[in-house]
């Protein structure tokens, strides 16, 4: 049973202890009273430093040069750039400017998955520039709107949303600083769940790319919910290709106030190998309940060009337990669709069963609908659970 009471009094207990207490109870001298780094790094008051695009893009020119110094990987840049023109001059869809991880993308691309991210890249920047654009005429619009009020109301005084209110306004940023603190005090009660990240050699670059949005996900997902468990990637260095897609999407990842634990070691180092269970679909072992006390293991890996047991031989070489979601025995599939889940879908999956103990609202919530089909041989209350 989770103890709200025992949270609540450690995390004042924790406060308590962060504030001096005063020599004599009629000095008020507020001065005196000292925050921690405790209390300074809950409410986000720690300064850190967010990698801008400059200095990203910087560490990615010196990737791209040392490349570049290899005679046949030259020889391809050049003809790429010879292409790119090219189809610039004859009025395709090529972005203006292209940044260095673009080329890094590109160099170890094939013909049709650079024809196909250039035109991506195209398309991105056309959405920016009519954002951009849309953007300044909202401003317009919107001086001239206050124009206007000011003629109606000289004084200012007028109540309503964007005037005078009762009610301020939650910026994005609180309400990030909020769901990180909340991530950090939940880690201490709850289990832990493991992101295995030491498939970068196996995964192609597009792979390794749609791989650290579903991570991204997978965080957001986590961090939602009403009891987030603590994450950990293990296997993470952060020279590999996966590592520096997630860094992209995430930019302060490496941050001390970022709720995410990264590490190089294997999970073997950090957790009793006996708790350890490794989530793979190719298994036989059917999960039917959600253990606290064991540490789920999940693949960060997507295999859509050459699927392979991959995660299975792992598991095996490491002689770990194994087991995989009961899908079959809750649900049935759709003609044509795969029983292949995302990774911020299996991790939905875990907490929302940790949290209600119910197969059909963990799949119900967590699944696409276009991927079950409801038949008359399933019972009524399946039926009832997929419908909500």
């Amino acid at each position: 049973m989770y103890n709200f009471g025992l949270r609540n009094s450690i995390i004042l207990f924790r406060n308590l202890q962060s504030v001096c207490i005063l020599s004599s109870p009629s000095n008020t001298n507020l001065s005196k009273i000292q925050i921690t780094r405790f209390i300074k790094r809950n409410i986000s008051e720690v300064p850190f430093s967010i990698k801008r695009k400059e200095e990203i893009d910087k560490n990615d020119n010196e990737l791209l040069q040392k490349l570049l110094e290899d005679s046949v990987i030259m020889k391809k840049y050049k003809l790429l750039q010879y292409e790119i023109d090219y189809m610039r001059e004859m009025n395709e869809t090529v972005p203006k400017k292209l940044r260095p991880k673009d080329w890094l993308y590109l160099l170890n691309s094939t013909k049709t998955h650079q024809r196909k991210y250039i035109r991506f890249l195209f398309i991105n920047e056309i959405k920016k520039e009519n954002t951009r654009n849309k953007h300044l005429e909202k401003m317009e619009l919107l001086h001239l709107k206050m124009k206007e009020l000011e003629k109606e109301c000289p004084s200012g005084l007028k109540y309503g949303l964007g005037h005078n209110s009762l009610f301020l306004r939650i910026y994005n940023k609180s309400l990030d600083e909020f769901l990180n603190f909340n991530l950090s005090i939940s880690a201490m009660f709850e289990p832990n769940i493991v992101f295995d990240c030491g498939y970068s050699n196996i995964m192609t670059n597009f792979e390794i790319k749609n791989c650290a949005k579903q991570l991204l996900m997978s965080f957001v997902r986590n961090r939602m919910h009403k009891n987030p468990s603590q994450l950990y990637l293990c296997n993470a260095s952060k020279s590999s290709a996966f590592m520096l897609a997630l860094h992209n999407l995430i930019p302060n990842l490496y941050d001390d106030t970022f709720p995410l634990n990264i590490t190089s070691k294997s999970y073997l180092d950090i957790f009793d190998k006996d708790k350890l269970v490794y989530l793979t679909p190719h298994c036989r072992n059917e999960m039917t309940s959600y253990d606290p006390d064991k540490i789920y293991i999940i693949g960060a890996i997507v295999d859509k060009t050459s699927p392979q047991p991959y995660s299975l031989a792992k598991a095996k070489k490491e002689g770990l337990y194994m087991e995989k979601l009961p899908l079959d025995r809750y649900l049935q599939w759709n003609t044509g669709s795969t029983k292949s889940l995302t990774l911020n879908q299996v991790l939905g999956v875990l907490i929302d069963v940790k949290y209600t103990k119910n197969w059909m609202d963990a799949f119900d919530n967590n699944i696409p609908r276009r991927k079950i089909v409801l038949d008359d041989t399933i019972s009524t209350k399946c039926i009832q659970h997929v419908r909500k």
